[in-house]
Order: structure tokens, then sequence, then C-alpha cells
């Protein structure tokens, strides 16, 4: 049986997507964590092994209990490859630039929760796709620091991610909460204030 494929007996699902998101991200921040590894080309193959599993997992039927697991292990991938990257880089710009770019991409994230809670829908598809999604900016990371973590380059290309997406969410995020089809604020409880 594949992962992923109906059980006969339960009608249920296996642990499909929660096992494939939790492959990719091991295989990437394990590369990472590597003595040397940082910036080589071995962690460019490991983040397009990450984007290929994070496509499977939520290519998946989302019906498992655990499936929850998902974007924590996506959020964990993401903001870990930055951040250990960064650390690595022999520029000491590069953790600040690194600290804006999850900043950004934490926002979106937030925002996105925010329009989904409110019962508004995700954001709009060209600003997910223009935003590269969470394989696509691990890639360029990913990408940068095996062209330029031993040197200036690494940082300002952390910067003008960060600038491009800093520009792209915020105009939408301000469009649509400006906007008469934002939802009505929530406190922590839920209910409407």
């Amino acid at each position: 049986m594949t992962v992923g494929a109906r059980t006969p007996a339960t009608g249920r699902t296996a642990l499909g997507a929660p096992l494939w998101a939790a492959a990719g991200v091991l295989v990437l921040l394990g590369t990472l964590l590597l003595p040397g590894t940082a910036g080589t080309w071995a962690v460019v193959a490991a983040a397009v092994w990450y984007a290929l599993c994070a496509g499977r997992a939520v290519a998946a039927p989302l019906d498992h209990r655990l499936d929850w697991l998902l974007p924590p292990l996506f959020r964990v991938a993401e903001y870990s490859t930055v951040l250990i990257l960064a650390l690595h880089a022999e520029s000491p710009a590069a953790l600040p630039a690194a600290f804006g770019l999850v900043a950004i991409c934490a926002y979106h994230h937030y925002d996105t929760v925010y329009r989904l809670r409110g019962g508004a829908g995700a954001p709009p598809r060209g600003l997910v796709l223009a935003a590269g999604g969470h394989e696509g900016r691990t890639l360029l990371v990913v990408l940068a620091a095996a062209l330029w973590l031993d040197g200036s380059g690494f940082p300002v290309a952390l910067t003008v991610l960060t600038g491009a997406l800093t520009i792209l969410v915020l105009t939408e995020s301000i469009r649509f909460w400006v906007s008469s089809q934002a939802p009505a604020v929530h406190d922590e409880t839920g209910e409407p204030t």
C-alpha cells in the first residue's frame, strides 16, 4: 500500500500528508545541519527534495487527524533554513536581512490565517504565486546561499527578496483590510468585538 492510499478496512487514508511533509523537512534541515554543507549544492538538492515532498503532501487528501501538522512543519523548514544559512554566512549583515525575511513571511502567514478565520477566504492566487510559496522562497534562499554565502551577495539577495515580498504582501494586505471584504476583527476568544 502506498502512503496516502485508502485502507480497505476503514476507508480512512494512511498518514500520507504529514509523512511527506516530515520527510522533506528532515532531509532539508538534516542536510543543512551537517558540518560544512551550508551554502553547498547538496543543500540545493535537499531543498528540491523538500519542494517535491511539500507538493506531494498538499496533493494528498487532507482527511487525517494529524494533517494540522503541515503548516507548522512548513514554517519550521522555511524559517530555520533562512536563519541557519544566515548564521553560516561570512557577512554580519546576513542575520538582520534573514530576520527581515522571516518577519515578512510570518506577517504573510498571519494575514492569511486571519483572512481564513474571518471567512474571507485565502489571499488572491496571484499574490500566492508571486510570493513563491514556502517552497519557492526556500529554494531561492538556498540557491542564493550556494552562489553567494561566502561573500556580501547573500545578505544583498536576502534584502532584495525581503523588499520585494514586503511591497507585494503589504500592498495586498492593506488593500484587503481597508476594503469592505475584510471580516470583523476578533479577539483571542474568537468572538467579534
